[in-house]
């Protein structure tokens, strides 16, 4: 990475906010080279002169052990979350080994932690490009906290906190769980669209007043932020009465820089977004577009992994809600391989997230990695249990990365479609079974194919006589012939259970002794599944 942040910077840009000094000298002048997420289960190498986060490190012995690691390793700081145990041997450790412990308050976002970091130190404190227009933003944030003495935060249109001043002194609970969040959360967000708070904002031309929306909640003035016609976001400031003319101005003019900003930010990232997009889609197309867009990247390729993330829903594809999903998905998948995969691609190509992970000649693609960070991805990341990742199989040749992204689509439609699976992050290899009922069920529905035999005959008997033969099999093949936990699932008397299950054998004519038979009626029942979804 490139850059020139110093400690004395990370700490002064974060460090009224989200990080505090526990323990260790804060060497202002140290320069930073790069932010590692650190995971006890599998530890990754530390450069000299990393930032550490402790994602899951806790205890005085387990700090005070990878102090003296990191300090060896020559470290210049290490992140854990409060509440930190600050003992006369941690702050020895610290001391002598020459690295700053600071922590992180409770509730923020490792996730959030990691790309500000990383973007601030990607692109230092004075380069062009998407990252150093959010920096902007946050300059605008701290002057306007100055001038009118009170914290401030810059919001896009989906109230998404896209900057804020270091000043948390006077700051109430929305405030602390927006930035913390990074979001406003709409316990407090729904209140203002409820009462039109939001029309009258977006109509304004200087800056409006909201009162208070709740015990504890403090009154707010808010200035929409608009470059031309278009509204780009607003600026909020915690107050306890309308600002005064002078203050007012103030706003207004922040309003015009933050427009600025957040245009040239919208052009760098669309620009940096479109390319992206045609290096992933060329590699995970495999063949001459693979290695042609390979050529572009650092080094020579020997080959890599194809990783496919996506969302649990049901959707049209111009779901725009879903789309700004699956982006800000994608900007945060690539935060988070950055620090230990710093040559991987992500975007968003046909509406799933892909991550193409590469190896070079002196390299071995390690599964157990790719395995951990993606689960730690989907765990800490994404906000909901409906996001998915499969990771196709490693190859050789960039030529070949078209098989792992075929690989890894299968297994990530397997992930979303079926009901059955509780698991979020998956090899394509531990799903072969699963893939292979799907290519099935595909060729079946492909080739207008139903299904016949005994599950047929049942299910068009319970059409007539609504007797849930069909289900009682069902049921019965998936608790082992067990009656009792069988009946229980259906919620009925086992004695009605099992004259079901008699009169089921003697419509179908199926002998359930027969361990054949008893395969093939659990395997049409799981193709019947799948076309179902289909």
């Amino acid at each position: 990475m490139v850059g020139h942040t110093t400690l004395g910077t990370v700490v002064e840009w974060l460090g009224l906010t989200l990080l505090t000094a526990r323990a260790g000298s804060v060497d202002s002048a140290r320069p930073v080279q790069s932010v590692v997420v650190y995971d006890v289960a599998d530890p990754p190498a530390v450069p000299a002169g990393a930032v550490v986060l402790g994602v899951g490190v806790h205890g005085e012995e387990l700090i005070a052990e990878l102090l003296e690691d990191l300090s060896r390793r020559k470290a210049a700081a290490l992140i854990v979350r409060e509440p930190v145990p600050v003992s006369p041997m941690i702050e020895n450790t610290a001391s002598y080994g020459g690295v700053a412990l600071l922590g992180l308050v409770r509730g923020a976002s490792w996730m959030q932690v990691a790309r500000m970091l990383d973007d601030r130190h990607a692109h230092g404190d004075g380069s062009a490009g998407a990252a150093a227009d959010a920096l902007d933003l946050f300059e605008v944030a701290n002057s306007l906290s100055a001038l009118l003495n009170t914290p401030v935060t810059i919001e896009d249109v989906s109230s998404h906190i896209v900057a804020f001043s270091a000043d948390q002194a006077h700051a109430d609970e929305a405030r602390k769980a927006s930035v913390l969040g990074h979001q406003v959360p709409a316990r407090y967000n729904d209140p203002m669209v409820e009462g039109g708070v939001f029309r009258r904002l977006y109509a304004a031309s200087e800056p409006i007043f909201v009162p208070s929306i709740a015990d504890g909640i403090r009154p707010r003035a808010a200035m929409p932020v608009r470059a031309g016609s278009e509204v780009m976001g607003s600026i909020w400031a915690i107050v306890d009465e309308p600002l005064s003319r002078a203050h007012a101005t103030a706003m207004v003019e922040a309003a015009r820089t933050a427009a600025i900003a957040m245009l040239r930010q919208r052009v760098a990232t669309d620009a940096s977004r479109q390319m992206r997009t045609a290096l992933v889609s060329g590699l995970i197309d495999g063949g001459p577009e693979a290695v042609s867009a390979a050529a572009r990247m650092r080094g020579t390729i020997s080959g890599g992994c194809v990783l496919a993330a996506g969302i649990r829903v049901e959707r049209t594809s111009h779901d725009a809600a879903v789309s700004a999903q699956l982006d800000r998905l994608a900007n945060a998948l690539r935060m988070w391989l950055h620090p230990e995969l710093p040559d991987s691609a992500v975007a968003v190509v046909d509406e799933t997230v892909y991550a193409v992970v590469p190896t070079y000649a002196d390299q071995c693609l390690k599964m157990r990695q790719l395995r951990r960070l993606a689960g730690g991805f989907v765990k800490r990341a994404a906000q909901h249990d409906e996001f998915v990742m499969a990771i196709g199989k490693p190859v050789a040749g960039v030529a070949a990365l078209g098989e792992s992204r075929r690989e890894a689509d299968l297994a990530l439609r397997v992930l979303r479609t079926t009901d059955t699976l509780s698991q979020r992050v998956a090899v394509a290899a531990d799903l072969q079974s699963h893939i292979l009922l799907m290519q099935l069920a595909d060729l079946m529905a492909n080739e207008n194919t139903t299904l016949s035999g005994p599950i047929a005959i049942l299910r068009a008997y319970d059409e007539q006589h609504q007797a849930a033969l069909a289900d009682t099999l069902h049921a019965w093949l998936d608790n082992f012939g067990d009656v009792a936990a069988a009946a229980a699932a259906l919620h009925v008397h086992k004695n009605t259970f099992r004259y079901r299950l008699g009169r089921l054998v003697q419509i179908a004519d199926i002998d359930l002794d027969d361990p054949e038979v008893r395969f093939q009626l659990m395997m049409q029942f799981r193709l019947a599944a799948q076309l179902f979804v289909q």
